[in-house]
């Protein structure tokens, strides 16, 4: 039986599809015993049609449950500047962090959120900045 550990979820909003390696992914054709870093590079929730890149590990290093623990007070944050904290998207959990930026959209690191350019959108699912909260 697989660990938490080596199971990941799927954070897109109303989905939360777990994959197992002891399952594998019929609809994906992905054998039983493949490990979730083993998936090829176009493989797809078969829930919601998310990347891999909307999954996180159920437990252990960069779970969800691992990012909470880690967080700092909101009064530490970047000097606490407005838009210099980290920023979470309500449609998929994907999160910007100012201290590494968005290298896909040619965001640099150290950039507030709220100097992103008007056409700037989620990484991972497309949302835009109205789409995101601000993480505590």
């Amino acid at each position: 039986m697989a660990n938490p550990e080596e199971m990941y979820q799927c954070q897109m909003v109303n989905c939360g599809y777990i994959y197992n390696p002891d399952m594998g992914d019929r609809k994906g054709k992905i054998k039983k015993g493949t490990g979730f870093n083993e998936l090829p590079d176009d493989w797809r929730c078969p829930v919601c049609g998310a990347s891999a890149k909307a999954f996180k590990p159920l437990a252990g290093p960069g779970s969800v449950a691992d990012q909470d623990k880690e967080q700092a007070p909101a009064s530490d944050k970047a000097g606490g500047k407005p838009g210099a904290g980290k920023y979470r998207c309500i449609v998929c959990g994907d999160e910007y962090d100012p201290t590494v930026g968005d290298p896909e959209n040619n965001i640099e690191a150290g950039t507030s959120f709220y100097d992103f350019p008007d056409d700037w959108g989620c990484p991972v699912c497309g949302a835009g900045t109205e789409e995101f909260g601000e993480v505590e």
